[in-house]
């Protein structure tokens, strides 16, 4: 009989989500949720110093970070808004209220990114949109939160 050669692919979808599942972004999700996520993501690479989008694009993608460093900034002032690492999410507001881009992304680095449709993911799978909307929203929530903590400052 002959020896059962494994498949490499399921061998490194599989190592992806348990890597993916250690960031918070994906936490919340299981296994098979993480799958169906990956499914519905567009892996994107960026070369350091890339525009990711321009404020005031028309934002149909929100993205996590796989590997590598994303800057957001005020694209007239050129003020440095926020930085997020690996399995962070950013992109988001835009998709969410349907208003241009309110930064500029930039990656500080070579990025590695899955670019998730919103309005995919509501279409095709709503059970993880509402899931994905709660950590949104608490993600959302936590910036204003430090955002009114910087005004006070001020």
């Amino acid at each position: 009989m002959p020896k059962k050669v494994p498949d490499l692919q399921k061998i490194k979808h599989k190592k992806i989500i348990k890597d993916l599942s250690q960031y918070d972004f994906f936490s919340s999700f299981s296994f098979e949720e993480i799958s169906l996520l990956l499914f519905c993501a567009e892996q994107v690479s960026c070369k350091k110093d890339e525009i990711i989008f321009r404020e005031g694009d028309i934002g149909v993608y929100f993205y996590a970070i796989r590997n590598g460093e994303v800057l957001i900034r005020k694209e007239v002032s050129g003020k440095e808004l926020a930085r997020f690492k690996p399995g962070q999410v950013f992109g988001e507001m835009a998709v969410l209220d349907n208003h241009p881009r309110s930064a500029t992304a930039l990656a500080v680095t070579k990025v590695d990114l899955f670019a998730f449709s919103g309005q995919r993911l509501l279409d095709d799978f709503p059970h993880l949109s509402v899931k994905l909307l709660r950590y949104l929203a608490r993600e959302l929530s936590i910036r204003l939160r430090e955002a009114d903590i910087l005004i006070d400052k001020y």
